[in-house]
This record gives C-alpha cells, sequence and structure tokens, in this order.
C-alpha cells in the first residue's frame, strides 16, 4: 500500500505541513496549507511544521532557562507553587489527570512551571480580579535574562500560531479573518516540564494519556524522545523527531469551535527511564473573554452550548489541577 494510501487515523503518523510558502504569502498556498491542516485535524489530530520562521536559537535559549529554572533549590520553587491562574510551579506527584486513558490515573511524574504574559504593574489586569492573566510567579533566583528569554519564546509562539488562525478558518469554510479577533488579547499560556530519570514501575508515566484544553499547542523536540499518540485502533504510537520541525497538536477549544469536526487526540509521555528530559509546551490560547461558539457545517447542529474561554480554562483547571484549587480557597 501507497504511503498516501495510508489512513493517518490508523497509523498515528504525524504529517509534515511546509508552511514557508504561507508566510511569504505565496499563491495559493493559504488553500493548500489549508486543505492539509483539515486531514491532519480530522484523521489523527497531529502534524509537524517546517520552514516555520522561528528562531533556534531563541527556542535553545529557552531550553537553557528551563534547566536554570529546575536546578534551583526545593524551598525557592515551593514560594511560587501553582495558584488557582494556572502559573507557577507544580512539583512531581501532585498533578493527576482525570482521563485516565492508559489505565488507573497515577500522579504526573514531572515538574512543571507554567506562566503567561508578564504585565507591568499598571495595567488593569495585573493582579486584578480577572483569572487566567496577571498573575505570573517568577521564583527568586531565576536569572533576569532567563526570565526574558522564556518572555520571548512566548511572545515568538503566539505570533506564529495567529499565522495559523487562516488557514483553520479556511479548513472549516470560514473567511480567513474570521478568528483573529478572538486572539487580539490571547491568554496563551508556556509550560516548561522536566522529567527525572524514573525507576521501571507498572503503570509509571511521564505524563497518563490525555488530551490538551488548547486551542492548539505547539512542541518544539524535547531533549529526549517520549511523546506518544493514540490511534483509533488503540495503539500508542512513538512520534519521530523532524529536523526543525515543530509538532502542533489540535485542542479541545478548537475541536469544540469546530462542533467536533477537527479531533482533540489523547497523547502522553513515557516515563524517562535513562537520562533527564525537558520540554517547553507552547498552549495557544484566545482571550479569556472570547466566546468559544459551535461554527456548524451546512445541514449540522450545534453538539455544545456557547461557553467562554475563561469558563472553559476553569473546568479543565479543575479536573485536572485541582490541588491549585484547593491551594487557592485555602
Amino acid at each position: 500500500m501507497g504511503r498516501s494510501e495510508v489512513s493517518l487515523a490508523v497509523s498515528g503518523e504525524a504529517p509534515v505541513i511546509d508552511v514557508g510558502p504561507l508566510l511569504a504569502g505565496k499563491e495559493g498556498a493559504l488553500y493548500d496549507v489549508a486543505r492539509r491542516l483539515l486531514r491532519a485535524c480530522t484523521e489523527v489530530g497531529f502534524f509537524y511544521v517546517v520552514n516555520h520562521g522561528l528562531d533556534e536559537r531563541l527556542i535553545a535559549t529557552s531550553f537553557d532557562a528551563s534547566l536554570e529554572l529546575f536546578a534551583l533549590p526545593a524551598e525557592a520553587k515551593q514560594r511560587v507553587r501553582m495558584n488557582v491562574h494556572q502559573c507557577g510551579w507544580q512539583p512531581a506527584n501532585a498533578a493527576v489527570n482525570t482521563q485516565a486513558l492508559d489505565g488507573p490515573a497515577k500522579p504526573q511524574a514531572n515538574e512543571a512551571f507554567k506562566f503567561t504574559y508578564d504585565l507591568p504593574p499598571g495595567h488593569p489586569d495585573y493582579r486584578g480580579e480577572t483569572r487566567f492573566i496577571g498573575h505570573n510567579q517568577w521564583p527568586d533566583g531565576l536569572s533576569e535574562p532567563s526570565r526574558q528569554a522564556l518572555q520571548r519564546y512566548l511572545v515568538a509562539f503566539d505570533v506564529f500560531g495567529k499565522r495559523l488562525l487562516s488557514p483553520i478558518a479556511v479548513a472549516l469554510g470560514l473567511p480567513p479573518q474570521w478568528f483573529d479577533p478572538f486572539f487580539v488579547n490571547s491568554s496563551s499560556v508556556v509550560r516548561c516540564a522536566w522529567y527525572p530519570v524514573m525507576p521501571v514501575e507498572e503503570g509509571q508515566l511521564g505524563i497518563g494519556g490525555h488530551t490538551d484544553m488548547s486551542f492548539l499547542t505547539m512542541i518544539p523536540q524535547a531533549t529526549a524522545p517520549g511523546l506518544q499518540v493514540l490511534t483509533r485502533d488503540g495503539d500508542w504510537v512513538d512520534q519521530p523527531e523532524v529536523p526543525g520541525g515543530i509538532i502542533v497538536n489540535t485542542g479541545i477549544a478548537l475541536r469544540r469551535w469546530s462542533n467536533d469536526r477537527l479531533i482533540a487526540t489523547p497523547h502522553r509521555v513515557l516515563a524517562s527511564r535513562k537520562v533527564e528530559r525537558y520540554s517547553n509546551i507552547f498552549f495557544f490560547y484566545p482571550a479569556v473573554d472570547a466566546k468559544i461558539e459551535c461554527q456548524c457545517a451546512p445541514g449540522t447542529r450545534p453538539v455544545h452550548p456557547p461557553i467562554s474561554f475563561s469558563e472553559h480554562h476553569a473546568w479543565y483547571a479543575a479536573a485536572n489541577f485541582a490541588y491549585a484549587e484547593r491551594s487557592a480557597a485555602e
């Protein structure tokens, strides 16, 4: 059977999409990328992008900053333990993903640090009442160059994510700029993750099988392999390294917006057995007040009621990060 005849859904093979012509404004590129995205996001839910224009030095610098962050003393990280806004440090074995797609749920055997945009003290949302913005926590001891490097990483990926909005809109039969207003004040997040070397233990994973709540998730190559995607046949498939590529997956927010035409595929990370693993994951989010309302194909009805992205984010946080919800209430 030829490669073109293989169902991506069965093979679990994330296709590679060259977005260089799209970014260069080449004629026909928007519709070509939209066609490829539609197939990828309806069959496998994952794809690689190449020729994306993201600075490899910026990505490398973000990993240097991540190494510095996780090497900080435990007491420095403990003082910025993740808050109700999903910003700060998540210790190992604290979060439990409730989806349990690969057996009984076990705590996530990794440390993580999450942050969004830094806001200046004079901004109306700085330390305000609006959830999920303006409440970053940075640990003492993290150098200012590293903090700035992580913020530049967030900004660069957010800008790139906005370049993918047009082909996604076209793939759904919408005008190319349809999604743009929802992302003017995006609430995107970066999750730096450190997976320590784990002893062999039945059922222990770096992160168990789950789907993301994002619009899109983007992951440059981690420092070691481990990502697996669940096929429709129920097989967990390793995702290979694509030189210069960034793996992207559809999240629940986009699935909901598409009226379930696009899928959010379960995936997991194997426990690190020989070397530590670092991964800097970018979650592309719309503004917190964006209304997610099903965009239906002709002749179909909405599967989901409208919901704000803030409500959507709060639902996912309550389901998977209850320890942060509890600590905020205490």
